[in-house]
């Protein structure tokens, strides 16, 4: 999948001189399907089956602390059909940590674009929190990184005190979101920014929201650099198991939520209840992978951030990674 949006960035960067916008965002024929047009969409989605009556019964798929993929959603998904309307959806199970996981929902913008919305829900399939379409904010096209709608917020894995942890996630759209569009940067305008070049003026496509669409899907965006990142909260409660639209997340929040905040050293945090015993296995493979790459100050990072997490063997961990050397 990841040639795929290779070909869909490269194709909105080449021959777009003289081209209507259809002929501007031309896709490959292997995504072409994703991108058809919102009446196509919409015929599909109405004519599909529903999948179950409540969200317990949709099929979850259980996915890791570093799950990174491209899913297309069409007519081959599951539908469901929540308060906010019918639509295809994805839904997942998140992995039990004992610790918070950074997410990023990114997307693809082609001849149309999925308007995700984000529902987040507890152990009994209960909305603990909804992230709406309109928190997914615009990025333009910049290099290989093509348009897109992105959102990036935090998932609590961990059951605490006052607030059920997230066990479920579903990525959905909503009857509002597809009626609307998103403007962007006509990709000729982009690329003349990006050489340093003249604007030349072309006008700014609007992209109408479907009910198909590609969509990236990325925990932990940040773990290359060798620790979870700290992303922002964001997202509405939500008690209605039929997943009604709530109140909206503001743009200003959203956009913090897009970048990721300093992470405090370990001194200036109260240290957590122990953490589960698998939590502790995953921390401590980890570190001693970074420390067999060389990565020593990673691995260091590693052990603040597990540390902060409730580990009580990290440290150990290191040291021990540090000798067998």
């Amino acid at each position: 999948m990841r040639n795929k949006i290779a070909v869909v960035f490269v194709a909105s960067l080449l021959g777009l001189g003289g081209c209507s916008s259809g002929d501007m965002l031309s896709l490959s024929s292997d995504t072409r399907d994703l991108f058809v047009e919102p009446s196509e969409a919409a015929a599909s989605l109405q004519s599909a089956p529903i999948c179950c009556e409540q969200l317990a019964q949709l099929s979850y798929k259980s996915i890791s602390y570093n799950y990174d993929a491209e899913e297309e959603l069409d007519a081959r998904h599951q539908a469901f059909t929540f308060k906010s309307g019918k639509s295809f959806v994805l839904a997942y199970k998140l992995p039990a940590l004992n610790t918070d996981i950074p997410v990023r929902i990114e997307s693809v913008i082609g001849e149309t674009v999925f308007a995700p919305t984000v529902a987040l829900l507890s152990d009994s399939f209960e909305v603990n929190r909804v992230v709406p379409a309109s928190s997914f904010q615009y990025h333009e096209l910049k290099g290989f990184s093509g348009n897109k709608l992105s959102a990036a917020f935090r998932i609590n894995t961990e059951q605490r005190e006052g607030r059920a942890r997230d066990a479920y996630m579903l990525i959905y759209t909503t009857d509002e979101a597809r009626s609307k569009s998103t403007q962007i940067v006509h990709p000729e305008r982009s690329r003349a920014k990006a050489q340093a070049k003249a604007d030349p003026g072309i006008p700014d496509p609007l992209i109408p929201h479907s009910a198909f669409g590609l969509v990236n899907v990325t925990l932990n965006p940040d773990l290359s650099k060798g620790f979870f990142s700290d992303e922002a909260w964001f997202g509405s409660s939500n008690a209605d198991p039929s997943l009604a639209i709530v109140e909206e997340v503001q743009p200003s929040q959203a956009a913090q939520a897009s970048s990721p905040t300093l992470v405090a050293p370990v001194g200036n945090r109260s240290l957590k209840k122990p953490m589960l015993e698998e939590t502790e296995s995953f921390y401590n493979k980890l570190i001693a992978e970074m420390v067999k790459q060389g990565e020593v100050e990673k691995a260091l990072k590693l052990v603040e951030e597990a540390e902060y997490a409730g580990s009580r063997t990290a440290r150990g961990a290191f040291i021990e990674a540090v000798k067998n050397k």
